[in-house]
């Protein structure tokens, strides 16, 4: 098998990449730096230039906030930008990986969601919407093979903080810089470290199974403020940082998502998160502060 993988260069995609490169795959990446793939043939020269079988698609505008901050740029890189990979992949025999997200669920309470749920909740803004759109453009024109994985809450070494970034990290940075750390009350989560975000991608690739699958952890359900407790435990910093405000409008407060079709695989979570945090901290304590 020959995987090629867009967007290697972001959080996923450089872990993706070197968690096949360990186990021997032969395996290569694209990002912006080998070409726009939302322009007319660029993918289609990427994939005859490097003769992959499967395609692993990371490459999108990922993040509520930075896709709210231009809505035209967040559905050219997520549906646009699908639309082309996944004609280029039909057309050239290629089979697609498709990288959705949990957020294409919206809003659903309280309740357990699995893959066979329809995408109807209220979405949360663009970046849900765009990547439905993706998903539906995969759908359509790559549907041979096609699998689509729906990560929930990839956590690891490996992105910055800052405004926009992923909460865990920021509440660390600022636990760290003895800064100030909000938390959303009643914001619940279940985290899952990115090697095994990784081991569910290679598992669903080797099983030859098709269609929808989420990623993440069902089974270590955590507060946000759980979270915020815990960076400052890590950092020594004084639980006093943390305030507890009401969540913004349009915010998921409850995301549960069911996991039982990849453990139907043979997956399982091998990193708690008390462990995986400590790993983090390393990671975000070497930025030096700047505002949010």
């Amino acid at each position: 098998m020959k995987i090629l993988i867009t967007g290697h260069l972001g959080f996923i995609g450089t872990h993706l990449m070197s968690y096949f490169k360990e186990r021997d795959y032969n395996v290569s990446g694209i990002d912006f730096q080998d070409g726009d793939l939302r322009e007319p043939g660029m993918i289609e020269y990427l994939i005859e230039k490097h003769k992959p079988d499967t395609l692993i698609h990371l490459a999108a505008q990922v993040g509520i906030f930075f896709n709210e901050r231009d809505c035209i740029h967040a559905i050219e890189s997520n549906a646009v930008m699908t639309l082309r990979v996944a004609k280029a992949c039909s057309s050239q025999g290629v089979r697609l990986i498709h990288t959705s997200t949990s957020e294409v669920y919206g809003e659903h309470g309280d309740a357990l969601i699995d893959e066979d749920a329809p995408l109807i909740g209220t979405p949360t803004g663009i970046y849900a919407i765009s990547k439905r759109w993706s998903e539906d453009a995969a759908r359509e024109y790559a549907p041979d093979g096609l699998v689509i994985i729906r990560p929930s809450m990839p956590y690891g070494p490996g992105a910055p903080p800052g405004k926009g970034r992923r909460a865990m990290d920021n509440m660390l940075w600022q636990a760290h810089h003895r800064k100030p750390i909000t938390v959303h009350m009643g914001s619940l989560r279940s985290w899952c470290w990115i090697g095994d975000l990784c081991s569910g991608y290679e598992i669903i690739i080797n099983s030859g199974q098709t269609g929808a699958f989420n990623i993440g952890r069902d089974d270590d359900e955590r507060s946000m403020l759980w979270i915020a407790q815990e960076a400052c435990r890590l950092t020594g910093a004084d639980e006093s940082l943390i305030n507890l405000v009401d969540p913004p409008a349009k915010k998921t407060m409850v995301k549960r998502l069911s996991t039982k079709r990849l453990q139907s695989l043979g997956w399982k979570p091998t990193v708690e998160i008390e462990q995986g945090m400590k790993e983090v901290y390393e990671w975000v304590k070497t930025f030096p502060w700047s505002e949010l």
